[in-house]
Formats: structure tokens, sequence, C-alpha cells
């Protein structure tokens, strides 16, 4: 069947849901109830629990390279994940490590109840199988080993509950993803020196039903959608650049208007531009402030060891084992999980959910106070002193549920504004001697080192400035991240700030979440040089920068700007204003950009006009308008003084004098 006649399948078969899971409803009870009941081998222990989750999944998929589309799909599937239990609660099949990797199996999406009774018949079969064998290993281990004095029960047994719904109908439009991907990915298409510019648009609607034998029923639905690009360009000495960003949305109207994306594109296109010419370093260490989307990461690393398998993983680090009502970060902060929690300052939560994987409701749980260990994330796999779930057994698709973070709240009590919180950086590098401070911000990519019996080491890829002691201005480095143990990293936290900003976390193995925290005043950090090897440039130069039609009727100059024009380009630092201008005209403006900087919003303009005396006069107006804008000081910098368009032509074409987009 090709790809148009499945989606015409999955329309009619959607417009029709009820009956579509009927068959599926009846195929599951049927061979779930055969299971339990019948489902043994003579010699060996039978089911004493079974439970299964089934997805049925509706994914759209677009990447585009340079604005322009290269591949596109829209894939229907079903799944499932069977959980299966024999022996007792006491002691079952039930893993002593975390289990990773995918395990699901698929179903047909077919309304066809002999079709779907004989594959869940087969699976259920491999699955009793699999655990008897399981089982019997582990009694093995339990004579030879003896148990560890941190285990207990293999499987807590929660209230029965009882969620049902039907599939809710789609509310998303995927020509409005379409265009938001486009704008995005447009700035880019006219620096044709990049090495690449892709973005990725991707739509996902997922309908769970959990079902067991205690007789738990629940339905859930989770659609996400998310836009995320990332460009690369080389620096002068051969490595490689790159910035990027992603935006997820749980409801059409948390999604970015077009003219957002557009402007998003601009400053991450102007960003890569700067970051080409940063200066370079070597790794060093010393006090660091980082911002919101780097806390995020690290908090929700250190959450990830709060798991209650990770507690009773006799090949782990264990963390955490034994430190309940210890100091564990800063006694000014607190760390709550609460996936309870829908929206944060008007945003839909990334990481928000009614019932977990396992069929139990969501709750709220301290895991910090006051700096101290009070709890942990915990799936229906118990944890001596925690005889029960909290609501955190989740995983991805296919993947057995384990105790992880949902929405993870980071707060102080003792919140310091951005102004305190530099200061309190420079007191930090004085004290330790130090001449510069960190400043780490705007996180692109994090990736923690997996080991099986120490914390592993995790790695920050983020925009990374210096702070120099004496007050001067800040500097932007490049080829250097961030790296430590997520504990010992946060335990130096001394200080947070008032910027409680959420940020949604996606991990290859677990579920979606979002973490909320402030900046965070670490004491130390360490810098290690990025993985990025010289590259050779393309030896031949790039093809000529796109332009639409449109655009390039516009750019054709009148036959009195032909032989006489001028240009002049003059860079603005407006001191006082953080805020990005949503559009910026005076007099011979020809065009503009903006980027944000620590001291404030930089504009650079090129006035052109016919002859000496009127673009003289265009700087004058273009400064007036700049100081209405400004909302404070403005200090003006020439980065191309007056002359002929034909000579800044022959030098620069239409780019700007630092080699940028135009």
């Amino acid at each position: 069947m090709n790809l148009l006649c499945l989606g015409a399948f999955v329309l009619i078969a959607s417009a029709n849901a009820g009956a579509w899971d009927a068959g599926l409803e009846r195929a599951i009870q049927a061979e779930l109830g055969r299971a339990k009941k019948e489902l043994k081998a003579d010699g060996y222990p039978g089911i004493y629990f079974a439970a299964l989750n089934v997805w049925d999944i509706d994914e759209w998929d677009q990447t585009s390279a340079m604005g322009a589309v290269r591949s596109e799909a829209h894939i229907d599937q079903r799944l499932v994940l069977i959980d299966m239990r024999v022996g007792a609660p006491a002691l079952d099949n039930h893993s002593r490590a975390p289990r990773a990797e995918y395990q699901g199996a698929s179903l047909t999406l077919a309304n066809d109840e002999f079709a779907l009774r004989h594959a869940l018949w087969r699976l259920f079969d491999g699955a009793y199988k699999s655990a008897t064998a399981d089982f019997l290993r582990k009694q093995e281990r339990l004579v030879s080993e003896g148990r560890a004095e941190y285990d207990t029960d293999d499987l807590s047994f929660e209230p029965t509950h009882v969620s049902s719904t039907s599939r809710p109908a789609s509310v998303w439009d995927r020509e409005r993803l379409r265009r938001i991907d486009e704008v995005l990915a447009e700035p880019f298409r006219h620096a044709p020196a990049l090495l690449s510019a892709e973005s990725h648009a991707n739509l996902r609607r997922v309908w769970t039903r959990r079902r067991d034998t205690n007789g738990d029923i629940v339905d859930k639905a989770d659609d996400t959608a998310k836009i995320e690009i990332e460009a690369s360009t080389l620096s002068p000495d051969g490595l490689r650049q790159t910035v990027g960003r992603d935006w997820s949305a749980r409801t059409p109207q948390a999604l970015p208007s077009e003219a957002e994306m557009r402007l998003a594109g601009r400053e991450l296109l102007a960003d890569l531009m700067d970051l080409r010419v940063a200066a370079t370093t070597s790794p060093f260490s010393a006090p660091a402030l980082i911002d919101p989307t780097v806390s995020a990461a690290l908090i929700f690393a250190l959450g990830q060891r709060l798991s209650g398998e990770e507690l009773r993983n006799p090949m782990g680090a264990q963390t955490f084992r034994g430190r309940i009502g210890q100091r564990v970060l800063s006694p000014e902060l607190n760390l709550v999980d609460d996936p309870s929690q829908t929206h944060f300052r008007g945003r839909p939560l990334y990481g928000h959910y009614d019932f977990d994987d396992q069929g139990v409701p969501a709750r709220r749980v301290t895991l910090v106070e006051r700096g101290e260990l009070k709890g942990f994330l915990l799936s229906r796999y118990p944890v001596k002193e925690f005889p029960h779930s909290n609501g955190h057994g989740r995983a991805a698709i296919g993947v057995t549920p384990m105790g992880a973070p949902g929405v993870l709240f980071l707060t102080t009590s003792d919140p310091l504004p951005r102004e305190k919180l530099f200061a309190r950086l420079r007191d930090e590098c004085r004290k330790a001697g130090k001449p510069f401070g960190l400043w780490i911000r705007n996180l692109r990519t994090v990736a923690q080192q997996q080991s099986s019996s120490a914390q592993g080491s995790i790695r920050f890829a983020a925009r990374v400035d210096l702070v120099p002691v004496d007050g001067s201005k800040t500097v932007r480095v490049r080829d250097l991240d961030l790296v430590g143990t997520p504990l010992v990293m946060a335990a130096s936290a001394i200080a947070a700030g008032d910027d409680n900003v959420d940020s949604d976390i996606n991990v290859a193995a677990g579920a979606p979440a979002t973490v909320i925290s402030p900046s965070l005043l670490l004491a130390e950090a360490e810098l290690q040089r990025s993985d990025s090897k010289p590259e050779k440039p393309p030896i031949l130069s790039p093809p000529a920068a796109y332009v639409p039609e449109t655009e390039k009727r516009l750019r054709i100059p009148p036959p009195f700007l032909a032989k006489g024009a001028y240009i002049q380009i003059n860079r603005y630092l407006l001191t006082g204003r953080e805020e990005i201008l949503p559009e910026f005209e005076a007099t011979a403006v020809a065009a503009w950009r903006q980027t944000r900087t620590p001291d404030g919003l930089v504009l650079d303009i090129k006035i052109i006009a016919s002859n000496l005396k009127t673009t003289g006069e265009g700087v004058r107006r273009t400064d007036a308008a700049v100081a209405r804008v400004a909302q404070g000081g403005v200090r003006r910098t020439v980065l191309s003084t007056m002359r002929s368009l034909a000579s800044y032509r022959a030098r620069f074409s239409d780019d700007w004098p630092d080699g940028g987009p135009r």
C-alpha cells in the first residue's frame, strides 16, 4: 500500500474511532485474561501480574536544508510493550539494573480482532518464557550472592484506577508548522558561506492505553510539536562553529508566531557570525554563572540520579543511597517534582502528565528541602522506606518505565537579581585569585558519559563569556565546553537568581520533561576544549546568496544611484535596552540587523543615499531614530566610513564589513 492510500485509510479509521478501538479492546481483554489464568508451563512459576501499554502513534516529520525541504514523512503505527511478572511481589523477574533498550513490538492498525489476538497470543507466550528464565537466573544469583541490604520487594501494589475516554480529534495545522519552519530558516539562505543550516519540524500524536490484570484502565493523549534548527560555519582557524535552538509545544497555541521565528532565525545567524570570530583561550577553571538553560540541564541530570531504580542498581553509582536527611545542595535551594502542574507563567508545561506509564496518578514529591535530601522519584519498583510509587514511572515508547523526572522546580529562598549575581561572581573570582569569571548561557547540547560504577561526567556545549574582575566588558570565547559531574557541580552552587525559566528536556531514552530553574552561581567550574577538529574549507567559493524575485526587483538601484550613491555603516550600542526591536525605519536606511549582548542591544545599520550631502543627512536622521528607541544611552561606532557605493560593493558585495549576512 502506498503512502497516499495509507493516509486515506487512517483518515477513514479516525473518523470512526470508537469502532476502530473496539476490536483492540476485546483482543487485549481476552488475551490478558487468558495469560493470567492459563499461561503456565509445568514445573515453572505462574504469572501473578501482567500489564501492557499500547501506543497509537501518528507522526509527521519534515527536514529542511538551507530553507528547502529535504525529506517529509507521515507514519502511523501501533506499538505494544508487555510487563510480565512471575514469582511473587517479594521476588520476581524484574531486572536488577534499569533496562533502557527498546523492547516494544508492532501491532496491526486494523480493527481486526483475530489478527490482534493472534499477535498478542504470540507476544504473551514469548514474554512468559523470557520472564520465567529471568526469574530462575535471579533465584540462582540470590543463592550465590545473597540479598543486598538495600533490596526490598520487586513490585508495589497500587490502588486500581480507571480513566477511560475516547481519542480526541486533531487540532493541529501542519501547514502552519511548515510555514514556521520556513521562516525560521529563511535568514540562513542569505548566508551561502555557511557549511550547513538544517531545520526540522515534527508533530507527534500519541494515544496510550494501559491495561493490567488488577483492573487498571488508563487512556491518555499526548500531542507534541517540535521545531529545531542547527547551523554551522568555519572559524578562521578551521574549527567548526555551531549554533542551534529548539521549541516544543503541547498545544497549537503554545507555538511561536511566524514573526517570532523569523526574528529568532536572524538572531541565531548573527550569533553564529559573532561566534565565528570570537576569541580563543586555553581551558581553565573559575567561578561561573550559568543561565537557566544550562542550570536546567544540570538539575535534570541530578534528577535522573534520584531515580528509585538507580538506588537499587548493583552496577550503578547509587549516588544518593543512604543520604536521606543529608545536605546535597546549598541550604537556600529546594527541589520539587510536580508533574500535575499544567502551566508555568501561562505556558503549557512539556513534562506535565496525569498518569505515569504504569497507570499511577502523577504526584508532587519533595526531593530536596533547604538543601537536604528528602525523597526520590519512584516507579512501582520500591525502595527501602519508600514502599509505594509516587507516580514517576516513565519511559520512552517501548521502554520499561523507571523513576524519572516530570516537571522539576528548583527554587531558592534568597533570589538575587542579575546585577548582584555578577557582583558576587566577581567577588568569588577575587577570593580565588582568578582574573576572569565565566558566564555560560544559551545551552545548545548536553552529553553525559555513561558509567556503570561512578557518576558520569557531563559536558555542556553553550556560549561562554569571560567576565573580567575589574568590571570591564565581557569577552566571548569559543571552542570551550563546561564539564563536571552533576552532583559536584550542583553542590558547588552558592547563589541563585530571580530569573526562573522553564526549559524543555528531550532525552532519547526517556520521557519528555521540563525543568524550571533560575541562573546559578557555581563556586568553581571547569572548561575543556570542545571535540571540534580543524577542517579544510571548501575549495570553491559558495554559490550566490538567495534573493527572492521581489527583493531582486527592489535591490535594482534607481538611475540617480547608479553612479553617485554613497554608503555609511554605523553600529549603535543601546546600553539601556535589552528587548529586540520589532522593526526599524528611517530615511536612507537600506538594511539593518540587531543583536542582544550583555551590554545592551546592538544595531548595525546601512545608510545609502544619492550623494554625500543626502547621505550625511540620512546618518543624522538615523541617529535621531535610534535615540528615540534607545531607552537609555547610545554609543555609535562607524563600521564603514562614507564612501561610494561602487567601491563598497567592489570590496564587500552586499555583505556587512565583518562578513555577516545581508
